[in-house]
């Protein structure tokens, strides 16, 4: 069973010389599919001191996976060239978490009582009740 799944991917055009700002979440993947776009990450904490690393350039058919990236993170995407480019962002769906878990066995406790009480050993105490 696979953990993540992917959701329809988000196309976004960049006419020449425009920018756009985008949140990548975790898990997800930005593919350039049509001309040059420039990648300008946020700036990160070194000590007292801020630290802005350089612009990353990607081109048509690269793409840029967070592996392993814990939270999201804001981008500014800017188109340098005098040409449109084209960018899909596709986000991971997360996996059920703990609530998610909970929330379900609740719900099938409420639809079917008498399979909950089976199910935990109080299968007796059922008809008392009633």
């Amino acid at each position: 069973m696979s953990l993540h799944t992917t959701t329809p991917p988000l196309t976004q055009n960049l006419a020449p010389s425009q920018s756009a700002w985008i949140c990548l979440a975790p898990g997800s993947t930005l593919r350039t599919t049509q001309g040059d776009v420039t990648v300008h990450w946020p700036p990160q904490a070194c000590g007292l001191t801020l630290h802005a690393p350089p612009p990353s350039l990607l081109g048509a058919g690269q793409h840029l996976p967070q592996n392993g990236q814990v939270q999201a993170v804001w981008l500014q995407l800017h188109n340098p060239w005098h040409r449109s480019a084209e960018i899909h962002l596709m986000e991971a769906t997360p996996a059920p978490g703990l609530w998610q878990s909970i929330w379900r066995g609740l719900c099938a406790a409420v639809q079917s009582p008498r399979k909950a009480a089976t199910d935990s050993g109080h299968s007796e105490a059922l008809p008392a009740a009633r």
